[in-house]
C-alpha cells in the first residue's frame, strides 16, 4: 500500500518550481490570495498545513483538493551583452488536505499532502556560458512530496495545540551539466507543532516545522564528451530547513478581515552539496563539493478579505521575501533574489457543503546584477525574473 501511495503521489507531483530559495509557500488558494498570511486565520481545511491547531474550531469532516499553475521566466544578460533565457516551462503543483473533527471531543485529526519545497531550472538549450570548464550548467531539480498527519487538541474555548509527523519523499534530485548527469532519490522524517488562539475578533497562531535530512542515492552518468565513461553510483544529501511562522488576524469591521504574518526559514541548513561517486568519470573525481552557504531569512506578509456578501469574498495580499543566496557562492541553478508577491483572490461558498477559491499572484523578483563570481565561471551578469501563479481549490464539508 505504501509503495502504491508513493507511486500515485509522484505522478501527481511530477513538476516543481523554485520559490524563494526553493520553498513553495503557496499551499492553499485562500491562503495564497492573502499572500500566505494565514497562520493566524487558518479557517479552512488547508489549516492542516498552515496551522493544524486551528482545526479543532472547525466542525465535522472536510476535504480540500486543488493546485496551482506556476509560470516562471528568467532572462540572463552576460557582461559582454549576450542574452540567454531559461526554458519557460509551466509547472502544475497539486495539494490535498483532510480534516476530521471528532464529535463531542476536543480532538481533531488532519492529513496534509503537498510539496512545500521544489526546484526546477533548465538552461540546457539556452546557450548560456555558465561553468564551461566543468561542461556547463544545464538542468537542476528537487522533486518531493510531504505526507503530514497531525493530531490537534482543544484546551478550552480559546486555546489549542497540535503535533504531527512529516514524511518527505524526495523522488528526484538532479544536478546535470553538459558532460554528466546525476540523479538520485531518498526520504526523511521530521515533525511539526502548532498553537492557536481564537476569540470573536482576534486570532493568533504559531507553527514550527523541523528540518528534515534526506540521504540521496542514485546514478552518475557521463554524457557528451564523457559518454564512453559510463555510469557509477552517487550519494549526496539535502537538509530541508526548519521553519517558524507566526501570524495574527482581526476584524476591523464585521465583514473585513486583516491578517499579518512573519516567517523565519533556517536556510543555513543548505550550506553545501557533496556528491560521492563510486568511481571517477573521466576527469570528474570521486567527490565533488558545491558550496552554497545560504543564510536564514525572515519574510513578512499582509492580507485582507472583504466579504461583500455573506457567501462571496474578495481578497488581496502582499509579501516581501528576501533571498537566502550568498553572492560569493551564487549559482544560476537557483538564480534567486529578493522578491515581492502581489495577490488577489475570490471565494464563493455554496450552501453548507462546498467552497470554491480562486487566486492569482505575481512575483516580481528584484533584478540581480551578479559581480562576485570568478571570471572563469562566467556567471556574472544581470538576471531578470518574474513568476505568474494561478491557484484554485474546492472544499467539501460533510
Amino acid at each position: 500500500m505504501r509503495h502504491l501511495l508513493i507511486t500515485v503521489m509522484v505522478l501527481l507531483f511530477s513538476s516543481t518550481v523554485f520559490a524563494s530559495g526553493f520553498a513553495v509557500k503557496d499551499q492553499g488558494t485562500k491562503a495564497m490570495s492573502l499572500a500566505n498570511a494565514f497562520t493566524g486565520v487558518a479557517d479552512d481545511t488547508t489549516a492542516a498545513w498552515y496551522n493544524p491547531a486551528a482545526l479543532v474550531f472547525q466542525d465535522g469532516v472536510s476535504v480540500t483538493a486543488g493546485g496551482q499553475v506556476v509560470m516562471p521566466k528568467v532572462d540572463y544578460t552576460a557582461t559582454n551583452g549576450a542574452t540567454s533565457s531559461m526554458d519557460k516551462k509551466n509547472h502544475v503543483i497539486p495539494f490535498a488536505y483532510l480534516s476530521y473533527n471528532l464529535e463531542d471531543s476536543p480532538l481533531a485529526f488532519s492529513l496534509a499532502v503537498n510539496a512545500p519545497f521544489g526546484l526546477s531550472t533548465d538552461w540546457t538549450n539556452s546557450g548560456a556560458p555558465f561553468d564551461p570548464a566543468s561542461g556547463g550548467i544545464t538542468f537542476s531539480q528537487i522533486q518531493m512530496i510531504n505526507i503530514n498527519p497531525t493530531l490537534s487538541y482543544k484546551i478550552n474555548d480559546n486555546f489549542s495545540f497540535a503535533v504531527g509527523m512529516m514524511y518527505y519523499d524526495v523522488n528526484k534530485v538532479s544536478f546535470d551539466s553538459k558532460i554528466i548527469t546525476q540523479h538520485g532519490s531518498g526520504n526523511g522524517w521530521g515533525g511539526n507543532a502548532a498553537v492557536f488562539y481564537k476569540s470573536d475578533d482576534f486570532n493568533a497562531g504559531l507553527v514550527y516545522r523541523s528540518r528534515v535530512k534526506v540521504d540521496v542515492s542514485g546514478t552518475a552518468t557521463g554524457i557528451g564528451a564523457l559518454a564512453a565513461a559510463g555510469s557509477t553510483s552517487v550519494t549526496s544529501g539535502v537538509t530541508f530547513p526548519d521553519m517558524v511562522s507566526g501570524g495574527m488576524s482581526f476584524h476591523p469591521t464585521e465583514n473585513v478581515l486583516v491578517s499579518a504574518q512573519v516567517d523565519w526559514v533556517n536556510w543555513k541548513t543548505f550550506d553545501k552539496l557533496t556528491f560521492n561517486r563510486g568511481r571517477t568519470i573521466g576527469p570528474i573525481g570521486l567527490t565533488t563539493t558545491v558550496q552554497e552557504n545560504w543564510k536564514a531569512t525572515t519574510s513578512f506578509a499582509l492580507g485582507t478579505e472583504w466579504s461583500f456578501q455573506k457567501d462571496m469574498h474578495l481578497r488581496a495580499g502582499y509579501s516581501f521575501d528576501p533571498s537566502p543566496v550568498n553572492a560569493k557562492d551564487f549559482s544560476p541553478r537557483i538564480a534567486d533574489n529578493d522578491r515581492h508577491f502581489f495577490t488577489i483572490g475570490y471565494g464563493q461558498d455554496f450552501a453548507e457543503n462546498g467552497t470554491l477559491n480562486l487566486a492569482y499572484g505575481y512575483i516580481l523578483v528584484n533584478n540581480l546584477t551578479q559581480t562576485a563570481s570568478t571570471a572563469a565561471s562566467r556567471r556574472n551578469g544581470t538576471y531578470k525574473s518574474n513568476i505568474n501563479v494561478f491557484s484554485a481549490d474546492y472544499t467539501m464539508h460533510f
